[in-house]
């Protein structure tokens, strides 16, 4: 199973809250905040989707639970592609999608 604690210590840290500010906003207690980043405890579900919506996190992301291929919506790689989109800071994910923007005009829409 994914290291549940470093990935939301990252997921607050990527939107520049402390845990005093969590707090704030959440009304979680700074020390569970701490268990939760450093593995010493696990949020209960309610604990767990509060900070997931916090952070715009999903539990799919969090939980590293890979898309199902061949959705009705996304195909295989798409689903993939998505999934690890999900998975970089902001700030990267932009500079991704830039990058992209520039392959795909380069290579053109020719198959």
């Amino acid at each position: 199973m994914k290291d549940i604690g470093l990935t939301l210590k990252k997921a607050r840290e990527n939107k520049k809250y402390t845990q005093k500010r969590v707090m704030e906003l959440t009304g979680i207690h700074r020390k569970s905040l701490s268990g939760y980043e450093n593995n010493v405890a696990e949020p209960d579900l309610n604990t767990f989707a509060i900070l997931a919506k916090l952070y715009n996190l999903s539990a799919d992301e969090v939980l590293e639970i890979r898309p199902v291929c061949n959705s009705a919506r996304l195909s295989c790689l798409e689903a993939s592609m998505l999934f690890s989109f999900h998975s970089l800071p902001e700030a990267k994910q932009r500079e991704l999608l830039v990058q992209l923007e520039a392959l795909v005009k380069y290579y053109g829409t020719d198959s």
